[in-house]
């Protein structure tokens, strides 16, 4: 068997909620579309991750960055995945148990955080649209192989 590939991705930045709505129906502002955007062209550069099963929370926010983020990348399903809307670490650790294969999650801190301290061993904030490329060996123990971090110039 070959090493697995785990990628978080944290939601891009969202608004504060509007009267009366909820916090899963905030929207990305301004700036969170733009960082969805770079992510997009940063996934551009990873034509080994084009199929990639591809798990989201359904929360406003999430599914605004995964359609930006994996426009005109992506070859394969987008599953809406409620268990990812404010995910502890063992609900996070129970579905990734399920999935075989490469995976990326579209989902929330602190779980997104917690589950990468927790299988590499080191402290790395997963700030707003950033993402972490984890690589999982045979024997479950797992490495930060790369991060993307928007840059905040842009808008």
């Amino acid at each position: 068997m070959t090493a697995r590939t785990v990628i978080l991705l944290r939601h891009a930045e969202a608004g504060p909620p509007e009267p009366g709505q909820g916090d899963i129906d905030r929207a990305l502002t301004r700036q969170g579309r733009t960082q969805a955007d770079q992510v997009n062209r940063w996934l551009q550069q990873h034509p080994e991750w084009r199929g990639i099963e591809v798990r989201v929370s359904p929360a406003k926010r999430t599914r605004e960055t995964a359609d930006r983020a994996l426009a005109g990348w992506h070859r394969g399903e987008v599953v809406e995945d409620r268990r990812l809307w404010n995910a502890s670490l063992d609900t996070l650790f129970d579905l990734l148990g399920e999935r075989t294969g490469d995976l990326l999650l579209i989902g929330h801190n602190p779980g997104l955080e917690q589950l990468s301290r927790a299988w590499t061993g080191m402290l790395m904030p997963v700030s707003v649209g950033s993402a972490h490329v984890l690589t999982i060996d045979d024997d479950g123990r797992a490495r930060a192989a790369d991060r993307f971090q928007p840059s905040r110039d842009a808008t």
